[in-house]
């Protein structure tokens, strides 16, 4: 049955054993929720297992319990013994980026990346810290942003998952980044002067400017490339 496993929590089935349930088109899903709108579809119970390792929850049954399948969350879901390694986000990342070039307007190929992408900079967390606010919040609510665009970069760039992409919040720094109302110069995040902004944007841009990237080090020069689009 593969290596995750999980058991019923009530009703007529309590404590029978549930393990990864395969759609009808073969993929598995993880999901941070029990929303359907959450729902992280993947090919493997490998890739699976990386992203439950990563925090995620699993959509699991069993062929024996004639009942729905239910979303797992991570915490009670059990690995197995097996003979071979965990498998980590970033193991299945380089598979993932050709996948996302070949088809690059899949939502359904994008999104898998960018969750894998996620789990992988956070270190298997459930919570991060936005890189430019250096507020903490649940996963779900930072996005793995490249620093330098994606279309932009090499493939190199784009296999270089330690440093080409950063966890920025969806409360206002990651859109702030990517529309060129900050940049990051020497480490430390800058308003733009050269961008029309409003009172209520530079109240947002207030609370940032002046923070210093932890990850300046590695991805200095993503984030020289992106200072150049903006700052010119």
């Amino acid at each position: 049955m593969g290596k995750l496993k999980a058991y019923k929590s009530r009703g007529k089935y309590q404590g029978e054993p549930i393990f990864p349930h395969k759609q009808k088109d073969g993929t598995y899903v993880a999901s941070p929720s029990r929303f359907e709108v959450d729902y992280i579809y993947v090919d493997t119970e490998e890739e699976l297992e990386a992203l439950v390792r990563s925090g995620l929850g699993a959509r699991m049954s069993s062929p024996d319990i004639k009942q729905p399948a239910s979303l797992i969350s991570a915490n009670n879901i059990e690995f197995t013994e097996s003979s071979s390694p965990p498998v980590a986000a970033k193991t299945v990342l380089p598979k993932l980026s050709e996948e996302v070039d070949l088809d690059f307007d899949s939502t359904t190929k994008s999104r898998k990346e960018q969750a894998f992408l996620r789990a992988h900079i956070s270190g298997g967390q459930l919570q991060a810290t936005c890189v430019l606010c250096e507020n903490e919040y649940p996963l779900e609510f930072l996005v793995a942003a490249h620093i330098k665009k994606r279309t932009e970069c090499s493939k190199s760039e784009k296999l270089d998952f330690d440093n080409i992409a950063a966890l920025m919040c969806k409360a206002g720094c990651d859109d702030m980044f990517e529309k060129g109302y900050v940049f990051v110069s020497g480490g430390v995040v800058k308003k733009n002067e050269k961008r029309s902004t409003t009172p209520a944007l530079d109240v947002l841009i207030r609370k940032i400017e002046g923070n210093i990237v932890a990850n300046w080090l590695g991805s200095s020069a993503y984030y020289e490339h992106h200072e150049s689009k903006f700052n010119k």
